[in-house]
C-alpha cells in the first residue's frame, strides 16, 4: 500500500515511523513543531544535519477544515487537535468570578461557562486553547501575518547588545522567508521565493450595494484617512485602496501609519492555509532523503543530563519521550489508561525546545532549570537556577464592541483592519481592530455565541501593553503530562494607559455606528450589548475602563523564557537563543520575546525560527 503513495509523502510516512527515532543519535532534537520548531527543523535538516522533530500531536494539514483558514474557531473547537489550558487573570479569587466566560467542570463532566455554576461544578478558569498538530498553533489560528514595530526588534538588540536584532536585520529576514503572492515580484520590504506563503484578499469588493461598502465608509470617515468627516469625499476608489494597503509595508512611518489596510496572512497562492507542516512535506517532496525524521504523537518527558565534570556546565545528554495519542492531560482526549510505547535517543549537538510559552518553562522547570526555590519544593534536583523560567508572562489585551443592528447584515465583505493612535501611545498606533458579522467575546468551549445575522463584533487587540509581562506558569506537580498553573496577571502595576487606549477604541466603534445614520444605511439603530448595554451615550468612561479591566481577553502568550542580557537575572536566553547556565540546550518559539511583539505573534515568530537556524548552523 505504502508503494502507492507519492515519492515525497512515503519519505514522510517512513519518517514517522515509530522505531526510525528510537536509540538513535541525532545531531539536533528539535521539540515542537509549531512556527518556531517546525520551520528550524527543517533549515537543520536542509543543511545537512541529522535532525529529530518530535510533535505531540498528529498531522491534518490536508483536512479541509485547517486548510480553510475562515474556518479557524471550528478549528480550534477541534477535540483533535485542542489541548485544553485554563488560566487566571489575577490573584484576586472575587474578580475572577466576575469574568462573564468563567468555565467549570459540572458534575456529570460536561463544561458550564458563565457565572452562576450548578452545585457540586469545579471551577476550572478562563479558556486558553492551544494546538497540538503538526504546524502548532499555526494550524489552528486566523493566519494573520502582522510585523512588530521596530521598536519591539530594537528593543531586543537593547537589552542584549547584538546589534543583528536591529529591524533592518530583521526586515531582511522577512525577505528572506517570505514567498509573497500579494504584491508585484520585486516590491520593496518583501520576499518572494522563501517558504512562507503570504497572500491578502483581493481588495475590488468596495463600490458594491451592500453593507460592506457603506460600514467601511463609516470606518473610513471615523479614522478619516482620505475624506471629510461625513465620508461623502471618499470615492469607491479610495477605499478599494485603502482595503488593499500593505500592513507590513517597508514606509519609514510604517509604525506611526493609521487608517484602513488590507489583512495579510499565511496562505498560498489559492488561499489556503500555509504552515510549518506544508513547509516539512514541501522539503521531503524537494528532497525525500531529507535528514529529517519527524515523530508524530510523541511527547517529550524527559532530559538527560551529562554533570560528571563538576567545573563545566551541565550538558544535554539525551530525551526521553512518550509515543500515544493524547498523552497529554490537557487534550480532552485523554485518557488515564491510554497505551504508549517510551522513546529514547542521544543528543549529538543541541536540543531545541520549541513547545510554546507555557509548555516550554514547564519543561525546563521539570528537568531542574529554573527558579531554583520552586524545584527544590517539589524535590527536583536543580540543574541551573534561572528564575526567569515562567516568569514575565505577557500577552495583548482583546476586547470588543458587541452589537446588534437594525436588520441582518447583507453581504459584510472583508477581511480589513482599521489601524489606531490613541493619546497613550507614546510613539506608534497602538490598536489593530477589524469587523466581524459574528459574535468575538473572547475563549471559552465551544465558543462562541450565536446572536443571529443582525451581529456586529468590532474587535481590537492593543499592542505593546504596559501592564502585561506580570504573569507566570507555575509547575503543579512533578507529572509531566499535568498542565502548569498560569496566571497572566492583567493590569497589575501602571494599566491607566493601556486601559485608556481601550477604552479610545472602543469610543471609535461607537463612533463608526453613530454614521450610520438609520435613513441611509438601514442598519442603524444599533443596540449595544457591551460594553455599554443599549444607548452608549450613557455609559461612563470608568464604567467601559471596569468592563474591559474584567472582562478583557488573550490568545498571544509570550515572554516566559524571556531572551535578555546575560547579566540579567531573569534573562533565560541569551541573544542566540542559548539556555543560560547549561550546555546544548535553546529555546526557539514565543517564549524568548521579552514583550509580546505586535499585534500577533506567528510571523515574528516564524522570523525568530529562521534567526535561530543562521546562529546554530553558522556555529553561534
Amino acid at each position: 500500500m505504502l508503494k502507492s503513495l507519492p515519492l515525497w509523502l512515503l519519505a514522510l510516512v517512513s519518517k514517522t515511523n515509530y522505531a526510525a527515532a528510537q536509540n538513535t543519535k541525532f545531531d539536533y532534537i528539535v521539540v515542537g513543531s509549531g512556527p518556531g520548531g517546525g520551520p528550524l527543523a527543517v533549515e537543520l535538516a536542509k543543511s545537512g544535519a541529522i535532525t529529530l522533530l518530535l510533535e505531540a500531536g498528529s498531522d491534518l494539514s490536508e483536512d479541509p477544515l485547517y486548510q480553510d483558514t475562515s474556518r479557524f474557531v471550528e478549528a480550534s473547537n477541534d477535540p483533535r487537535t485542542r489541548w485544553d489550558f485554563f488560566v487566571k487573570h489575577s490573584d484576586d479569587p472575587e474578580r475572577e468570578l466576575q469574568y462573564e466566560h468563567m468555565t467549570w467542570r459540572t458534575t456529570n463532566g460536561s463544561f458550564y461557562v458563565g457565572r452562576e455554576p450548578p452545585d457540586g461544578a469545579e471551577q476550572l478558569g478562563i479558556y486558553y486553547p492551544r494546538a497540538a498538530v503538526l504546524g502548532g498553533c499555526a494550524m489552528h489560528n486566523a493566519a494573520v501575518l502582522h510585523l512588530p514595530s521596530d521598536d519591539n526588534w530594537n528593543h531586543i538588540a537593547e537589552i542584549t547588545g547584538d546589534e543583528s536584532w536591529r529591524a533592518p536585520e530583521m526586515r531582511k529576514i522577512l525577505e528572506e522567508i517570505e514567498n509573497c503572492h500579494y504584491l508585484a515580484n520585486g516590491t520593496a520590504g518583501h520576499g518572494f521565493s522563501g517558504w512562507l506563503d503570504s497572500n491578502q484578499a483581493p481588495g475590488s469588493w468596495p463600490g458594491n450595494a451592500t453593507d460592506g461598502t457603506t460600514l467601511l465608509r463609516a470606518i473610513a470617515a471615523a479614522s478619516d484617512p482620505v475624506g471629510n468627516a461625513n465620508g461623502s469625499a471618499i470615492s469607491d476608489a479610495d477605499l478599494r485602496m485603502l482595503v488593499s494597503r500593505d500592513i507590513n509595508g517597508p514606509e519609514p512611518d510604517r509604525d506611526q501609519m493609521t487608517g484602513i489596510f488590507g489583512i495579510a496572512g499565511h496562505t498560498d497562492a489559492a488561499g489556503h492555509r500555509f504552515s510549518p507542516a506544508n513547509y516539512i512535506k514541501q522539503a521531503f517532496k524537494e528532497n525525500p532523503d531529507l535528514p529529517l525524521t519527524v515523530q508524530l504523537n510523541s511527547f517529550l518527558t524527559n532530559i538527560q543530563w551529562d554533570q560528571l565534570q563538576e567545573t563545566e556546565q551541565p550538558a544535554v545528554m539525551a530525551v526521553d519521550w512518550v509515543t500515544g495519542p493524547s498523552a497529554y492531560k490537557a487534550d480532552p482526549r485523554y485518557d488515564p489508561s491510554r497505551n504508549t510505547t517510551a522513546g529514547f535517543a542521544w543528543v549529538g549537538k543541541e536540543l531545541i525546545i520549541a513547545g510554546g510559552t507555557f509548555n516550554t518553562p514547564q519543561i525546563l522547570k521539570l528537568n531542574g532549570v529554573g527558579p531554583a526555590e520552586e524545584l527544590e519544593k517539589l524535590n527536583i534536583s536543580v540543574v541551573a537556577d534561572l528564575p526567569g523560567v515562567g516568569a514575565n508572562l505577557g500577552d495583548n489585551y482583546e476586547g470588543g464592541v458587541l452589537s446588534m443592528a437594525a436588520k441582518p447584515f447583507e453581504g459584510l465583505n472583508g477581511p480589513y483592519v482599521v489601524q489606531l493612535k490613541t493619546s497613550a501611545s507614546d510613539a506608534n498606533r497602538d490598536i489593530f481592530l477589524w469587523p466581524l458579522n459574528t459574535a468575538f467575546e473572547g475563549f471559552w468551549p465551544g465558543y462562541p455565541d450565536s446572536y443571529g445575522p443582525q451581529t456586529l463584533t468590532m474587535a481590537f487587540v492593543h499592542m505593546d501593553p504596559r501592564s502585561s509581562n506580570r504573569g507566570s506558569v507555575t509547575l503543579r506537580s512533578t507529572d509531566p503530562f499535568e498542565p502548569p498553573e498560569i496566571n497572566f496577571r492583567f493590569f497589575e502595576g501602571d494599566s491607566e494607559k493601556d486601559l485608556q487606549a481601550m477604552l479610545e477604541a472602543v469610543k471609535f466603534a461607537q463612533r463608526v455606528k453613530g454614521l450610520l445614520l438609520p435613513e441611509s444605511s438601514g442598519l442603524a439603530p444599533f443596540d449595544e450589548l457591551h460594553p455599554c448595554a443599549g444607548d452608549a451615550s450613557g455609559c461612563a468612561d470608568e464604567d467601559v475602563k471596569e468592563y474591559l479591566k474584567l472582562q478583557a481577553y488573550s490568545h498571544h502568550a509570550t515572554g516566559t523564557c524571556a531572551m535578555g542580557d546575560v547579566a540579567d537575572p531573569l534573562a533565560v536566553v541569551d541573544s542566540r537563543f542559548r539556555v543560560k547556565g547549561v550546555k546544548g540546550l535553546r529555546v526557539v518559539d514565543a517564549s524568548v520575546f521579552p514583550r509580546p511583539p505586535g499585534a500577533f505573534p506567528v510571523l515574528p515568530t516564524f522570523m525568530i525560527s529562521k534567526k535561530a537556524a543562521r546562529d546554530i548552523i553558522g556555529g553561534a
